[in-house]
């Protein structure tokens, strides 16, 4: 079973009608899940990479950062409300952390960088298409090619600009607070999981020897909904996974525990399905607080309230309380599309960035993915 490709440009021009039926808190979780590939309340260990932008509420250790992305967004390839510590390397353009910088921070496609303070090493490899910029103090060293070297506080470390670029004492003031942004995602995309996860299910899957077989039926919209109970006897017990896909085109898993909430994802998904299907699955962890990744996982995942440690690839975006990271986490523009959920119009404002992302959300809400058997 092959999915067909279609480019995110193509997708801008589609559905544009679709988003008069969606509520804020779809429209803004939908743009959190395609602009990011990673959103923590909390902290991150990175032993690994993740392939596109990352929003991180708490610090950050270690990791490589928008490595493979194709999304075209507004947002910096690394966002952090706190500090970072160990080497962490971006590869997109972009980056703001609102704390201290004590490890080593290289950022090799330039962009416009924020610290807060630099106590470590930041090298900006900007080439004439960025600066960085320092709201406090540099102990440590900072030192951007191709542009200019801004800092608010002291130095007394060392801050120097190569190639055209100046060093300037001046006030600095962030484009955005990231630890305001990661909260607000966050409740967002809580909004968002309480909200899915009392649909009720109109599919059902079947268990033979380990082998768990989903039998999607799609409502009109094309939207297949699946009701576990019991996660954690069910992960335990499921070996492989095979999709029976039908006409739809977005699957949901609310998965629901019955007192055990760490759960260990060890089941294969067959005949590629993680990565073939990863765009248009979208896991609600619904009350699970910790997740084991133990092999390749397709889908992104919702799982606001647990740590959550990868030891196999994630297809798809994942959302956590805390990430213990050892294996790559894929980028899979969502094409899951939400059912019609009512909420109140002022429940959730929607900021500025993702009325700038909103031409791209249009096409993923219009968007239907064509299955071919």
């Amino acid at each position: 079973m092959q999915i067909s490709k279609f480019s995110i440009a193509g997708m801008l021009f589609v559905g544009i009608s679709q988003i008069a039926n969606a509520s804020p808190v779809e429209v803004e979780a939908l743009s959190l899940l395609n602009q990011y590939n990673l959103i923590t309340s909390g902290n991150v260990t990175s032993n690994s990479h993740v392939d596109g932008n990352a929003l991180i509420g708490g610090n950050v250790s270690g990791g490589t950062y928008n490595m493979h992305s194709t999304s075209n967004t507004v947002v910096p390839s690394l966002t952090v409300g706190g500090n970072t510590t160990g080497y962490i390397q971006t590869k997109g353009k972009g980056v703001n952390v609102a704390g201290n910088v004590a490890g080593n921070i290289n950022i090799n496609d330039g962009g416009d960088a924020y610290f807060g303070s630099v106590s470590g090493t930041v090298q900006n490899n900007a080439n004439g298409n960025g600066s960085t910029s320092v709201v406090g103090n540099i102990s440590g060293n900072v030192n951007t090619n191709g542009g200019n070297t801004i800092y608010g506080g002291t130095v007394t470390g060392y801050a120097g600009a190569n190639g055209s670029g100046h060093v300037l004492n001046q006030t600095v003031t962030t484009p955005f607070d990231p630890a305001a942004t990661a909260t607000n995602a966050i409740n967002t995309l809580s909004q968002f999981s309480d909200n899915l996860s009392g649909l009720d299910s109109n599919s059902n899957y079947s268990i033979n020897y380990g082998k768990v077989t989903f039998n999607a039926t799609a409502d009109s919209n094309g939207l297949a909904i699946f009701s576990i109970a019991n996660a954690k006897s069910f992960f335990d017990s499921a070996y492989e996974f095979a999709f029976n896909v039908g006409t739809a085109t977005s699957i949901l898993f609310n998965v629901f525990s019955d007192g055990a909430t760490d759960l260990n994802l060890h089941a294969n998904f067959l005949g590629g399905s993680a990565s073939n299907l990863g765009s248009i699955l979208l896991w609600n962890f619904v009350d699970a607080t910790s997740l084991n990744v133990a092999a390749q996982f397709g889908g992104s995942v919702l799982a606001l309230n647990a740590d959550v440690t990868t030891n196999q690839n994630i297809e798809g975006t994942l959302v956590a309380k805390n990430l213990n990271q050892f294996a790559e986490i894929h980028s899979q523009p969502s094409g899951f599309v939400p059912p019609d959920i009512t909420v109140p119009v002022s429940a959730v404002p929607i900021p500025a960035a993702a009325l700038l992302f909103a031409p791209a959300l249009l096409g993923f809400m219009g968007f239907r993915r064509k299955l071919r058997v």
